[in-house]
């Protein structure tokens, strides 16, 4: 693909949302967001059609082997040839032959073997994480999903959020299902652009009910979110809350950003306000979140934003779309 067309399709995915962008092209988000890591780095020169091919003779380059054992862990059921077609999906040419030396290196020659290294190699979840005091600005986010309940013009409704504990900045969508690919597309669309653009170093990603996640989001939900992570240049490990020293904290800020949500939405809603038109008004929400609404750091009032700032002695700014209202 050219690489015009690359940043065509980068630029209407930052305008229009990612996920209808994709659609519309037919490509995965995974795809989209190494060309918008590459075009960050790079420019319009990190859009160009790469061939990565494997040096030294007969020993395949190592960052092909990490995105083939991401891809073992996802699809431990793929043989060589299965993941070969996935590795070209994210711009990585080489053969059958080679993926398969790469697996028997490693001992994954063998289905049985593979699921193994899948369950051994998922991402860790950790006990404990540090304190607050002891975090930075990004390191450590939440999630949950908030169920507004049924409604005869929209279906079941639920919003989606993941929020950092320490500077609070909140990235939050509507969906009217409960299912990974909603997860995936506030994770990929939303809050790793934000994370990337300011600059955020996330370390844990802390979970308040972790099983009934699994059970809606599938078996392999850890391995499909370490294979994201690892692709936009994290290393984060999964917490599930539970009693420690910062559980409080969590718990009151879900409590209070979600009785900000519900205060926005739920008049309109009763209303019979269309999907389409609470999704901009949460937005607008979550724009005065981040950027306007003051709260208590420190001793001192700030916005989300503003305080992730003046702990990391910056001047960075969210992702422009986070600045008007858009379709997703």
């Amino acid at each position: 693909m050219q690489k015009d067309l690359k940043f065509q399709i980068i630029t209407e995915g930052q305008k229009n949302g990612i996920s209808s962008t994709c659609q519309k092209y037919n490509i995965s988000r995974t795809i989209y967001y190494k060309w918008l890591k590459r075009y960050q780095s790079l420019g319009m020169e990190g859009l160009e059609d790469i061939k990565k091919n494997f040096v030294p003779p007969n020993k395949t380059n190592h960052i092909i082997e990490k995105a083939i054992f991401n891809l073992i862990k996802t699809y431990p059921h793929y043989g060589p040839r299965a993941i070969k077609y996935l590795l070209e999906e994210i711009d990585y040419y080489i053969s059958e032959s080679a993926v398969f030396n790469v697996m028997k290196r490693h001992n994954l020659t063998n289905k049985e073997s593979r699921i193994s290294f899948a369950r051994k190699r998922e991402k860790k979840q950790v006990e404990t994480i540090p304190s607050i005091n002891e975090l930075n600005s990004g390191e450590c986010w939440s999630f949950w999903i908030t169920d507004y309940g049924y409604f005869d013009n929209i279906g079941n409704l639920y919003e989606y959020t993941l929020l950092d504990l320490k500077s609070r900045i909140a990235c939050s969508r509507l969906y009217t299902s409960f299912c990974y690919e909603c997860f995936e597309d506030l994770l990929t669309a939303v809050a790793l652009p934000v994370a990337l653009t300011l600059s955020m170093n996330a370390k844990y990603l802390c979970f308040f009910d972790y099983s009934k996640l699994t059970k809606y989001f599938g078996k392999d939900f850890s391995s499909k979110l370490n294979v994201i992570l690892n692709d936009s240049g994290f290393d984060v490990d999964i917490h599930i809350l539970s009693d420690n020293n910062n559980i409080d904290r969590f718990y009151n800020l879900r409590s209070q950003y979600t009785k900000d949500s519900i205060t926005v939405l739920l008049p309109l809603i009763n209303e019979g306000m269309p999907l389409a038109d609470l999704r901009t008004k949460l937005q607008q929400h979550i724009k005065n979140h981040n950027i306007n609404n003051q709260y208590l750091y420190d001793l001192v009032y700030c916005s989300p934003v503003e305080y992730h700032n003046k702990l990391t002695n910056s001047k960075l700014i969210l992702p422009i779309w986070a600045y008007i209202d858009r379709q997703y």
